[in-house]
């Protein structure tokens, strides 16, 4: 599915914000360039003050940039996810809070990690240039080399909470 075409679906799920009566008018789609390190960003182009000025106002907020990184072009549900996010922050809700999260996963829950090969690709770039290789319980002293994001809540050998 073309993003112009995934932009049109999530239009109509969107939450009532600050910028939401302009953004359908607004909103521009682009891709960003192959050796960017975000799946998305969107960007205001009125600049900060003029655009904290329009959101106490509120007043169009002027052109809007969506860029979208090219690799999702090969992963439907996660370009999804990422232009609801992207989507999200130019209605205005621009904190990544419980608010902004509830929508997204509303609007386009993120894809599992076992189905998705950018977002395994993704973890284990983190995992490489992270400094934290191994876990180690505090309890037993068990080592376990690390291969998720979160901290585990418990150790695998003793069993106790960490």
């Amino acid at each position: 599915m073309e993003p112009d075409e995934v932009l049109a679906s999530l239009l109509d799920d969107l939450p009532t914000a600050v910028f939401s009566p302009w953004v359908a008018e607004r909103v521009s789609l682009t891709w960003l360039r192959e050796i960017d390190d975000r799946l998305g960003m969107t960007r205001f182009e009125e600049g900060a003050a003029e655009l904290v000025r329009r959101r106490r106002l509120r007043l169009d907020p002027g052109p809007i940039t969506i860029g979208l990184h090219p690799s999702l072009k090969e992963e439907p549900a996660l370009m999804r996810h990422t232009l609801a996010h992207e989507l999200l922050h130019a209605i205005g809700l621009l904190e990544h809070n419980e608010v902004h999260e509830h929508w997204v996963e509303k609007m386009a829950p993120l894809p599992k990690l076992s189905d998705s090969a950018l977002l395994q690709k993704i973890q284990q770039r983190y995992l490489g240039q992270s400094s934290q290789k191994e876990w180690t319980c505090g309890h037993c002293a068990f080592n376990w080399p690390r291969k998720t994001l979160r901290k585990p809540t418990r150790c695998p050998k003793c069993a106790k909470i960490l």
